[in-house]
C-alpha cells in the first residue's frame, strides 16, 4: 500500500465540502434543526440532572452535617457541641423514599436524554444522507419531497443504528473486561499495559465503525436495514476501508483540537462551567456528524462505482410497473 493512500481520505472530504452548497437550503436547514434541538435536549437534562442532584445532596446534608444549635453559647463559633454533632441516621431513614425517588427520577433523565440524542441523531442523519445523496447526484430537493422520504426511511436508519449500537456496547463490555484484571494490580507493568490495550481498543474501535457508520448510510439510500446493512456496509468498504478510518481519525483529531482551543481560550474557568461547556460540546458534536454524514454518502457512492454498482437512489423514482403481455384484441 502507497503512502499516499492514508491521505486519499482528503479527496472526500473535497468532494463533500463541494456537497454543501447543493440544496444549500435544506443543508442549512438540516444544522438548524439538529443544532436547536440538541441544544434544547441538553438544557433540559441539566437543569433536571442539576435540581435532583442538588436535592439529593441536601438530604445528605441535613443527615450528617450538625445543626447550628448544637453550637455552645459564649464558645468559639468553631466549637460544636459534640453530643449533637453525631450524623442523625433517623433523619436520613425517614427521607429514604425521597431518596429513591430521587435516584428513580435520575435514572428516568438519563434514559430520557439517551433515547431523545439517539432519535434526533437518526433523524438528522437520515435527512443527511437523503440530501448528500441527491446532490451527489446533481438532483434538487423539495422540503415536502425530503420530509416525506424521511418518513418512508428513518425506521430503516433507526433499526440499522439499534444494531450498531449493539455492536459498539458489546465492543465496551469486552475491552472492559480485559482491562479489569489489568487495572486490578497496583504495579507499573500492568498500568502500562491497561493503558496500551485501551489506546489500541480505541483506534481499533475507530476501524470497526467505518462499517457501523456506513450501515447507516446503507439503510438510507439503499432498500437494506438492520444486520443485512450491516453485511452491505462490509462487503462495499473493503477496498476503501483505510478511508473511513482515516475520516474517523480525522474528526476525533478535530475534536481533540476544538476541546483544547476551547480550554485555551476560556482557561480552566470555561471547563468548570459544565453547562456552557457541555452545550458548546453538544452543539459541536452535532455538526461534526453532520459533516460526517455527508461524507460517508460520498465513501459509500465511491464503494459502489469500484463495485460496478449502478448509482441510484432507493425508491427516488416512482414509477408504475407496465404489462409484459400484450392485450388481444377481439
Amino acid at each position: 500500500m502507497e503512502f499516499h493512500e492514508f491521505f486519499s481520505f482528503l479527496v472526500i472530504l473535497k468532494e463533500s465540502i463541494k456537497l454543501l452548497p447543493k440544496n444549500g437550503n435544506l443543508m442549512a436547514l438540516i444544522v438548524i434543526i439538529s443544532v436547536v434541538l440538541n441544544s434544547i435536549l441538553f438544557l433540559s437534562f441539566n437543569f433536571s440532572f442539576k435540581s435532583l442532584t442538588n436535592d439529593m445532596v441536601g438530604i445528605f446534608m441535613n443527615a450528617f452535617m450538625p445543626d447550628p444549635s448544637s453550637f455552645v453559647p459564649n464558645q468559639s463559633p468553631f466549637t460544636p457541641n459534640t453530643t449533637s454533632f453525631m450524623p442523625d441516621p433517623t433523619l436520613l431513614l425517614g427521607q429514604g423514599g425521597r431518596l429513591r425517588e430521587d435516584f428513580a427520577l435520575l435514572l428516568a433523565v438519563q434514559m430520557a436524554f439517551i433515547i431523545g440524542a439517539f432519535f434526533i441523531s437518526i433523524l438528522s442523519t437520515t435527512a443527511t444522507v437523503l440530501v448528500s445523496a441527491m446532490s451527489y447526484n446533481d438532483m434538487t430537493l423539495s422540503l415536502t419531497n425530503l420530509c416525506s422520504r424521511i418518513v418512508t426511511r428513518w425506521k430503516r436508519a433507526l433499526v440499522t443504528g439499534f444494531y450498531t449500537k449493539l455492536h459498539a456496547i458489546g465492543y465496551l463490555f469486552l475491552v472492559v473486561a480485559l482491562a479489569a484484571p489489568l487495572l486490578m494490580s497496583a504495579n507499573k507493568a500492568t498500568i502500562s499495559a491497561a493503558i496500551l490495550l485501551g489506546i489500541s481498543a480505541s483506534f481499533y474501535f475507530l476501524y470497526l465503525a467505518v462499517v457501523w457508520i456506513l450501515a447507516v448510510v446503507v439503510s438510507v439510500v439503499d432498500e437494506y436495514y438492520g444486520m443485512e446493512a450491516i453485511g452491505k456496509a462490509a462487503t462495499v468498504i473493503k477496498s476503501k476501508r483505510l478511508h473511513g478510518f482515516m475520516l474517523n481519525i480525522f474528526f476525533n483529531l478535530l475534536g481533540l483540537i476544538v476541546v483544547q482551543g476551547y480550554r485555551i481560550i476560556l482557561g480552566e474557568k470555561g471547563l468548570l462551567n459544565l453547562t456552557i461547556y457541555g452545550l458548546f460540546m453538544m452543539v459541536f458534536s452535532s455538526l461534526g456528524n453532520l459533516f460526517l454524514g455527508v461524507a460517508y454518502t460520498v465513501l459509500y457512492f465511491q464503494c459502489k462505482k469500484i463495485h460496478g454498482e449502478e448509482i441510484e437512489l432507493y425508491g427516488s423514482i416512482e414509477y408504475t410497473k407496465l404489462p409484459t403481455t400484450q392485450p388481444v384484441n377481439k
